[in-house]
């Protein structure tokens, strides 16, 4: 009789072992099947984030493109082109600029009128200090690209009656 107790506690302690390494082993499956789909949850995450980094690259150079192509047209349009000019004709000109600063190797003049924005721009590595570029803007900071809009700056400016 003791020998069958004995054999049916042994019994019971071998299938309670079963039961916890079973617990276990289904633990351990269920945190890497976890680990797993974070992985590919983090991998597609990526992805996703470097197709938005390429596609505002592509955003930001189309616009540069964009701008630069304006201020050709801007200049191809300019009444009075101010390439060249030295800052105290600028200055005889059109007067005194609503803000000077230099930044690195550039100086830059920014004329203020009603409705739009001169900015002259000046190589200070340069001997003798000439407009290497310039542009105009309104007053939100986007390019002016119709010749109506420039006439009216150059108006404003008294550069044309």
């Amino acid at each position: 009789m003791q020998l069958l107790r004995y054999l049916l506690l042994l019994t019971f302690l071998s299938s309670c072992a079963t039961i916890e390494v079973t617990k276990e082993v289904v633990k351990v499956g269920n945190v890497m099947k976890e680990k797993v789909e974070e992985k590919f949850e983090k991998k597609e995450t990526e992805i996703v984030e470097d197709k938005t980094i390429v596609e505002e690259q592509q955003i930001v150079t189309e616009e540069k493109e964009e701008q630069k192509t304006i201020v050709k047209t801007q200049q191809k349009l300019a009444k009075i082109n101010f390439i060249g000019k030295k800052i105290n004709e600028i200055q005889s000109q059109i007067g005194v600029p609503k803000l000077s600063r230099s930044d690195g190797k550039v100086q830059m003049l920014r004329y203020d009128s009603t409705s739009c924005r001169l900015f002259l721009f000046f190589n200070l590595e340069a001997d003798v200090r000439r407009v290497e570029h310039f542009e105009f803007r309104d007053y939100l900071g986007d390019l002016l690209n119709t010749k109506q809009s420039l006439e009216t700056c150059y108006r404003e400016y008294k550069l044309i009656s």
